[in-house]
């Protein structure tokens, strides 16, 4: 992705004075906590400080997220994996429920954790129709674990650009329909009833199929987000939630 298209949107905020700036970098090494009380201020801008001196070096940074569940339905299902591809690194992490609490399904709060905090670490989220269940989702088994949502940040949905009314007018706005029509190497891949299942018992085999789905959704809305850049059908980005 064109760095220029993203440099644009951030700059470091009013209260960002340059001697604040100064005095994150001397004492960097230490937690956020300890880090916050030196500066004597919020935690939340201890993040922001860190963020403004990665952005210094290495530019605005981006997390392309997906995650895989039980059900569409965050009261009820459970989250299975997820996966963040970081631009411009572009390293993949990926997260599942077996390595969370012995594998047990029904407890998804740290797994919640580890998905909201390496998103976090970005300047910037992006998702395919993240806007209509990914955050939501996420912020809900959050809620019910008794951890704090996703804060709010630059966010970009890509879905919007390929809706007719909001951008171009494809049949479907689904992924696996805009990633034909574009012509992307990496298609949406299918996965049969009996790998969900499975998966929802904890099989190993069944959710590393579901990590392999996960990370290539990652992939394919970095694809279908560059082909919005390329092609200007961005006009602006916001914060969400």
């Amino acid at each position: 992705m064109p760095q220029a298209e993203c440099v644009g949107v951030l700059m470091p905020e009013a209260w960002m004075t340059e001697a604040l700036i100064a005095k994150t970098k001397k004492y960097n090494h230490l937690s956020r906590e300890d880090l916050a009380e030196v500066l004597n201020v919020t935690e939340y801008k201890v993040r922001e400080l860190r963020r403004e001196i990665n952005r210094e070096v290495i530019g605005p940074t981006i997390a392309v997220f997906d995650l895989e569940t039980t059900d569409l339905k965050a009261d009820f299902g459970r989250l299975l994996c997820g996966s963040v591809l970081s631009y411009p690194s572009m390293e993949m992490q990926s997260f599942r429920i077996d390595d969370y609490n012995g594998g047990s399904i029904a407890k998804d709060g740290p797994l919640a954790v580890a998905i909201r905090d390496c998103i976090e670490r970005h300047h910037i989220s992006v998702g395919y129709y993240s806007k209509g269940f990914d955050v939501s989702f996420l912020n809900t088994r959050l809620m019910i674990a008794g951890e704090r949502k996703m804060e709010s940040m630059l966010h970009i949905d890509p879905i919007w650009f390929y809706r007719g009314w909001r951008g171009l007018n494809f049949r479907s706005s689904k992924m696996k329909v805009v990633a034909k029509v574009l012509g992307l190497e990496e298609t949406k891949q299918d996965v049969p009833d009996e790998v969900w299942i499975n998966a929802r018992h904890g099989d190993k085999g069944s959710l590393d199929t579901l990590v392999d789905r996960c990370e290539s959704d990652c992939r394919i809305t970095m694809d279908i987000l560059c082909h919005a850049l390329d092609n200007r059908l961005m006009k602006s980005v916001q914060t969400y939630p």
